[in-house]
């Protein structure tokens, strides 16, 4: 069970020393998506971590960045899956040239996780759980059909909305891969570093009740 993690949508004052614990406690992906920072505000937003923890960051807007900062990489969006033919040729370079880039996209239709053909690093499929950080967010998938379905993805998927802690094992249960943490950390009660520590333990469990 892997486990990633996006950051909150608003300023979090601390955000950015609380990820750099996660990093330190073993946090491969961190997931940028802030929708109302500028290019500008999300550069000084980047160049505020250290240099030997921006291969593990991914983009959800200005792509470009990644590049410039040599980020880890880049979240696609629908607006980015649908835009020409220009901006496809510019992607399949870059997956091509750069192995290591990571590529990812959020499903929010199960049947989306076989139609698409394109091969991702990894997948989020939402909502999984009726969503924390949005109450008008409400679960919508059957077990049955995530165990028919998940296993026909061409990457891994990994579940977000509402995943807290105790809801790991079943997520297992269900088929997925991975999970994101995203409002059980910023909007929970312990030191969002603390929950991921906690997180983690638990997602170690999970793998070693396997062996």
């Amino acid at each position: 069970m892997d486990l990633v993690v996006i950051s909150s949508a608003r300023d979090e004052p601390a955000e950015i020393k609380e990820v750099v614990k996660m990093f330190d406690l073993g946090l491969e992906h961190f997931h940028i998506r802030k929708p109302k920072y500028s290019r500008r505000q999300l550069m000084e937003y980047i160049e505020r971590f250290p240099d030997a923890y921006r291969k593990r960051l991914v983009l959800h807007s200005y792509h470009g960045l990644a590049d410039k900062y040599k980020l880890g990489g880049i979240h696609l969006s629908r607006s980015h899956r649908r835009r020409g033919k220009y901006y496809q040729f510019r992607l399949w370079l870059k997956m091509k040239f750069n192995k290591d880039l990571i590529v990812t996209r959020s499903f929010h239709k199960l049947t989306g996780v076989t139609a698409d053909k394109r091969v991702y690093t990894y997948g989020f499929l939402s909502p999984v759980f009726d969503s924390i950080s949005q109450s008008s967010l409400s679960a919508g998938f059957s077990k049955r059909a995530l165990l028919i379905l998940i296993p026909q993805a061409n990457q891994p998927i990994y579940a977000m909305g509402g995943v807290t802690i105790d809801k790991l094992s079943s997520l297992k249960e269900n088929g997925f891969q991975g999970a994101v943490l995203h409002g059980a950390l910023w909007q929970g009660k312990l030191p969002p570093h603390e929950t991921f520590s906690l997180a983690m333990d638990a997602a170690q469990n999970l793998r070693n009740a396997q062996l």
